[in-house]
C-alpha cells in the first residue's frame, strides 16, 4: 500500500504544470488525500501480511459503492478543513499560550485542536449525506466521473460545509 500511496503521491505533483507553483492549499489537499486513502484503505486490507496488489485493487474498487465513497469523502473534507484552519490557527496558537492567557497550558492547547479536529468531523457529516447520492447519479447518468462532474461536487461539498459551520455558530 506504500508504492500506491507513493505513486499517488507523485502523479499528484506531476500533474501540476510547473511544481515550483504548488500551493499550500494544494499541498494541504494532497496531504488530506494521502491520510484519508491510508486510513480508509487500512481498514479494507489484510493487517497481517503485506497486501497482494489483488488486495489493493479490491480494495480500491470499494470506494466505488456510493456509501464507501461517502465515508471516503468525509473522512478528506474533515482532515482538509481540519488542516486548513490548523495551519493558520497554529501560527498565533502559540501567542495565546501561558500564563494568563487563552491557554495556560500546552495541554489546554493540545485539547482545543482535538475539539477542532472533532468539530470539522462533525461538520463533514453534511458532506457524507451528499456524497454517496451524488457520486450513484452522476456515475449513473454520465457513466464516468470526469473533471468538470468532480469540480462541480467539490464546491458544492465545501458550500455545504461553509452552511453548516454558519448554522452550529448561529445555534451556539
Amino acid at each position: 500500500m506504500t508504492g500506491l500511496l507513493a505513486g499517488l503521491d507523485l502523479a499528484v505533483d506531476g500533474r501540476s504544470f510547473d511544481l515550483r507553483s504548488s500551493s499550500d492549499a494544494g499541498e494541504l489537499a494532497k496531504a488530506a488525500l494521502l491520510e484519508s486513502l491510508s486510513i480508509q484503505l487500512h481498514d479494507r486490507l489484510p493487517s497481517l501480511f503485506e497486501p497482494t496488489p489483488q488486495e489493493i485493487r479490491q480494495a480500491l474498487a470499494s470506494f466505488a459503492a456510493g456509501d464507501a465513497f461517502a465515508r471516503l469523502a468525509r473522512d478528506f473534507f474533515a482532515r482538509l478543513t481540519y488542516r486548513s484552519l490548523d495551519y493558520y490557527l497554529s501560527r498565533e496558537l502559540a501567542n495565546h499560550t501561558g500564563e494568563d492567557r487563552r491557554f495556560s497550558t500546552d495541554a489546554q492547547r493540545v485539547a482545543f485542536q482535538q475539539a477542532l479536529a472533532q468539530h470539522t468531523f462533525e461538520v463533514s457529516r453534511i458532506v457524507e449525506e451528499y456524497a454517496g447520492g451524488w457520486y450513484g447519479k452522476t456515475v449513473w447518468q454520465k457513466q464516468a466521473l470526469d473533471r468538470d462532474a468532480i469540480d462541480k461536487f467539490t464546491a458544492y461539498a465545501f458550500k455545504k460545509m461553509r452552511s453548516e459551520f454558519g448554522r452550529r455558530r448561529a445555534v451556539a
